[in-house]
């Protein structure tokens, strides 16, 4: 793993680790599986262990679909990407779907090898940590700073639209919004506390609901539509309109309103066979919320155009006036379905807000686990294995961040939505950037005789131009208004992350083996402990960080 230099400080005194990943001893396979691929839950046992084998792919796939909202995105960014390139505005989504598979291949590449819930953390770790210690240490608690600091302003978007819509649908006014904001999050806590069965449970239920509705509306768009469901065949509407409209924002705007599909990361020690399950999922999600996007746009400006013309119809489609595109479609088309969308754009954000807690709560519990939080936090309730700290502790910056925004300023709550969605998603987008920057390092370090130019050299090249292209897009600071100050914010996460990760790589007594111990999958394509659900156990050379404490086992193919 290069040269190392012993550090002047003396070594802590050896200590057992705790469990990697702080998995909990549990079944391998359970049996009689719901729908949802969820499974009853035994007690776990150990202490302060996450449960593991309790979910299986469906509901791995049903948080990570829901941690999308794809209801949300597409009354959101579909009107703002259709007011940049007016009836051709489904090619974004198409475009960025392509894309972002590319980043889900790479994820998927880790997740094979690395089993741990510390997601991006982990894998910071586990793939700079091949080229030195330290660098591994800085990156990979930077990764997770950044995601403390940046993901409690995207979830509290959620809950603050969520308040917004329903008190809009209702016909509440005053501060309604915010007493049912703070009502779905704790609702949305209520739910993850009850145990990772439940919380994929309901957001498997909510994500096919919102899924089906929103593709069933889509169908009946396009078949009432008539000859007017060709209209995104050509360029109609929009400024400048056309792919032309791909410049600036608009393309930022179709990536980041996917954030999300590498959700089942952070499950993976609570996955039955987590090394196919992980891969698979974010692929697939990936593609059903693409596709999802893609056809929702393509519906709604069929409907439009059949109802006042291609070009006027792309023009109210992205009116910025028009709070809700989808909804003037169901009042024209069917009314009957008017109540229905209005209650799945609720639905959405409660889906979300489960889903989103559930992977920040994992996240948390095993950073804690590694020392970047306190400890207390790295515990997990002996009865249903959550991790109750770390749920809380999000539950009260999310609070934060709903109640503070009426107290400094007399913005609408769509307004502070968007405003804290635009400032929070750019620091997450840099952490998937990491991590795709890092796999082509940690094959060459650890498995090169199974490194593949295309697979593990081009594909995530491309991810990191599409992200990167998203990442520039939202930080731009000749945007229009709030958007200008954006790249202030990112900044700002960016350095209370460097500072954070500053100090904890100064800070002894760290157990890194926390974040999991990755395998390689052998060269010729076969797979020891393709199933497991924990990491492999260490080997016997061990490395140390630059503070003396344990990192993990050394890769079998560092220098």
């Amino acid at each position: 793993m290069g040269n190392r230099h012993p550090d002047p400080t003396p070594a802590a005194e050896p200590v057992t680790p705790a469990p990697p990943s702080g998995i909990a001893p549990g079944p391998g396979r359970a049996s009689g599986a719901a729908a949802t691929g969820t499974a009853a839950e035994p007690p776990p046992e150990g202490d302060g262990g996450l449960r593991a084998g309790a979910i299986g792919p469906g509901g791995a796939l049903g948080v990570t679909l829901s941690n999308m909202a794809p209801v949300n995105g597409a009354f959101l960014t579909a009107p703002a990407v259709v007011a940049a390139m007016g009836t051709q505005a489904p090619w974004a989504f198409l475009l960025a779907t392509l894309g972002l598979l590319a980043g889900a291949v790479t994820v998927a590449e880790f997740a094979r090898r690395i089993v741990s819930p510390g997601s991006f953390v982990a894998y910071a770790y586990h793939a700079f940590g091949t080229v030195s210690p330290g660098l591994g240490v800085r990156l990979s608690s930077g990764v997770f700073y950044c995601t403390l600091f940046s993901g409690p302003l995207t979830i509290g978007a959620v809950a603050v639209f969520a308040g917004h819509w329903m008190t809009a649908s209702l016909g509440l006014g005053g501060a309604w919004w915010l007493v049912l904001s703070l009502a779905v999050l704790v609702f949305s806590a209520a739910v993850v506390l009850r145990g990772i069965v439940a919380s994929s449970l309901v957001s498997s239920v909510l994500a096919a609901v919102q899924i089906a509705v929103l593709l069933g509306f889509a169908a009946l768009l396009l078949v009432r539509s008539g000859s007017a469901a060709t209209v995104p065949l050509h360029a109609d509407g929009g400024d400048p309109g056309g792919l032309a409209g791909l410049s600036g924002l608009t393309f930022p705007l179709a990536v980041a309103g996917m954030v999300g599909w590498d959700n089942s990361a952070s499950m993976a020690a609570e996955l039955r066979s987590p090394r196919r399950v992980v891969p698979v999922t974010v692929l697939v999600s990936v593609l059903v919320v693409g596709v999802t996007y893609t056809l929702s746009t393509w519906a709604g400006l069929a409907g439009y155009a059949g109802w006042k013309g291609a070009g006027p119809g792309a023009d109210r489609f992205g009116d910025p006036a028009n709070e809700a595109p989808f909804l003037e479609l169901a009042g024209h088309y069917l009314p009957q379905a008017h109540a229905v969308l209005a209650a799945v754009g609720a639905i959405s954000s409660v889906a979300c807000l489960v889903a989103a807690l559930t992977a920040m709560s994992r996240i948390s519990f095993t950073a804690a686990r590694a020392g970047m939080l306190p400890g207390a936090l790295g515990r997990a309730s002996r009865r249903r294995g959550v991790p109750v700290g770390a749920t809380l502790l999000w539950v009260g910056m999310i609070g934060a961040c709903i109640a503070v925004p009426p107290l400094v300023t007399d913005a609408p709550p769509a307004t502070v939505s968007s405003w804290e969605a635009g400032m929070g998603t750019v620091p997450l987008l840099i952490s998937v950037l990491v991590t795709l920057v890092g796999l082509p390092l940690y094959l060459w370090r650890t498995d090169r005789r199974g490194l593949r130019p295309v697979r593990h050299l081009c594909v995530p090249l491309v991810g990191v131009a599409v992200i990167g292209w998203g990442v520039y897009g939202n930080v731009r600071p000749d945007q229009p208004p709030p958007g200008d100050t954006y790249w202030v914010c990112t900044a700002l996460v960016l350095v209370l992350a460097a500072l954070g990760a500053w100090a904890f790589a100064r800070r002894p007594g760290r157990d890194l083996s926390a974040l999991g111990l990755g395998e390689a999958p052998a060269s010729d394509g076969s797979r020891a402990d393709a199933d497991a659900t924990a990491p492999a156990a260490p080997s016997p050379s061990r490395a140390t960080d630059p503070a003396g404490t344990a990192a993990g086992p050394r890769p079998p193919h560092a220098p």
